[in-house]
């Protein structure tokens, strides 16, 4: 069973536009984020989770976003994680996690720091 080491509210801003608000959960297996709510374009959104032939075309990598009615996911194994950063833009502070494939996911956190989640997941990088 997966060692949750920590929770936060975040949002997720996909490279293609728009934006997820939901929690990001840090695990020793994974950092997977699960939408409360889309709070952009809905048809984008849409678009952006249902097109995962993308993911599993590029590199042969595990399909990391996937979407059904209720919700929207992102799954990321920590064993296809190359590296995570921490990032300000303007105000707004995020974790920017980049896949081994050179895939980058970006979560904001608004204007609280982000050391704690990048700490997280740097741990269970460095295992």
């Amino acid at each position: 069973m997966a060692t949750k080491l920590g929770e936060w509210a975040v949002n997720y801003l996909p490279e293609e536009g728009g934006r997820y608000t939901g929690k990001l959960a840090v695990t020793d297996e994974q950092v997977a984020f699960r939408s409360l709510y889309e709070s952009s374009n809905k048809t984008i959104v849409k678009a952006i989770f249902l097109d995962v032939g993308s993911f599993a075309a590029a590199g042969g990598h595990s399909v990391y976003r996937y979407s059904n009615d209720d919700e929207a996911r992102v799954e990321l194994p920590v064993t296809e994680i190359a590296g995570v950063k921490a990032n300000k833009k303007g105000l707004m502070k995020q974790a920017v996690l980049t896949m081994q494939g050179g895939e980058e996911f970006v979560f904001d956190y608004g204007m609280l720091s982000v050391k704690k989640i990048v700490a997280a997941i740097e741990s269970v990088l460095n295992g």
